[in-house]
């Protein structure tokens, strides 16, 4: 296997993942647009077409609008006055939000039959972090429970007597700790499938460190 087809298929069980992923959270209508788009992902990597260019310059840009479709949240967004579109799993935003993203993959002329158009370039994003809403205050609190799952550590805390739950990357971190984060994305009824459990809430954060 050459390198751009190493990267190539990489980027599709990316893709598989993410669809596994919105299964949590879609609905019973949702079922069938999530089965089309695993179709035409599966049709996709049988192909040796290659990743498109044009790709941003950045992994961080500005919210123009959002719209939820399919299972899926799909973002438009400005990265230095270019416009791309992203894909990822339900997550709070709204216009003018500053975010950032991590991996993602790259499909072209992808045609979303939920919303009835064609995308000539679409990024699907593992997860994307809100900086508007990470610009928040620093907030630390003392490890009470922890596991490691699917690359990353769920992370209960006690925040002055209160239990909050944070999703990280993977962290070598031990209960009874006292660990400091900021911000982060909210997530409601989050159904983690590697752990069989879902969480009423749950805060998933770039990073926490020890303090």
């Amino acid at each position: 296997m050459n390198q751009n087809s190493f990267f190539r298929a990489s980027e599709i069980a990316l893709l598989l993942t993410l669809l596994l992923i919105a299964g949590c959270t879609e609905s019973a209508s949702d079922t069938q647009a999530r089965q089309d788009l695993t179709t035409q992902v599966e049709s996709q990597a049988k192909s040796a077409s290659e990743v498109p260019a044009g790709t941003p310059k950045q992994n961080q840009g500005l919210v123009k609008s959002v719209e939820m479709a399919g299972g899926y949240l799909y973002i438009e967004v400005d990265v230095h006055d270019e416009t791309f579109w992203l894909a990822t799993t339900p997550t709070r935003l709204q216009v003018g939000d500053k975010i950032t993203w991590q991996n993602y993959a790259v499909m072209a002329n992808f045609e979303s039959k939920v919303l009835n158009r064609v995308f000539d370039q679409i990024l699907f994003v593992d997860r994307v972090f809100n900086e508007t809403a990470v610009a928040s205050l620093s907030r630390r609190g003392t490890v009470a429970e922890m596991m490691n799952a699917a690359g990353y550590s769920f992370i209960r805390i006690d925040e002055n007597g209160s239990s909050v739950w944070l999703a990280a990357p993977e962290t070598r971190i031990e209960v009874g700790q006292s660990i400091e984060w900021q911000g982060g994305t909210l997530m409601h009824n989050f159904t983690s499938r590697s752990l069989n459990r879902e969480f009423d809430e749950i805060i998933f954060v770039a990073m926490v460190k020890t303090t």
